[in-house]
């Protein structure tokens, strides 16, 4: 199990900085006004959040997120299997963490990681 378990590390850790080097190679983002409270920076057609402070939590956990966001869809498409490991890379409160413990329970797990200890 240990490891299993390091070599997840090891492919997040390669997800999370090896392959957004080689998105900026093909930079695709432009810069334009969007939301007030938005970056002004846009990618694919959608702006780009400022970072979130713990502050803000209780809008990860509005209760309208399952229509904004159709996080039934995206768990769905996750296609979770029971005994699977998965990592939920800036959990933050754990929205989704929440989710995706019983698809891949009893045997399972899943990883909530945030830099923000308050979170």
């Amino acid at each position: 199990m240990k490891k299993f378990f390091w070599s997840a590390v090891y492919s997040v850790l390669l997800w999370c900085f090896f392959l957004p080097i080689v998105s900026f190679s093909q930079s695709s983002y432009t810069y334009r006004k969007g939301d007030a409270d938005g970056s002004g920076k846009w990618y694919m057609g959608r702006e780009i959040a400022p970072v979130m402070s713990h502050y803000a939590i209780g809008w990860l956990e509005r209760s309208e997120r399952e229509e904004e966001e159709k996080t039934t869809l995206l768990l769905k498409n996750m296609n979770l299997k029971p005994g699977e490991v998965v990592a939920d890379i800036g959990a933050g409160s754990g929205y989704h963490v929440v989710l995706m413990a019983p698809k891949v329970a009893p045997v399972g797990k899943v990883f909530a990681v945030d830099i923000q200890q308050e979170m």
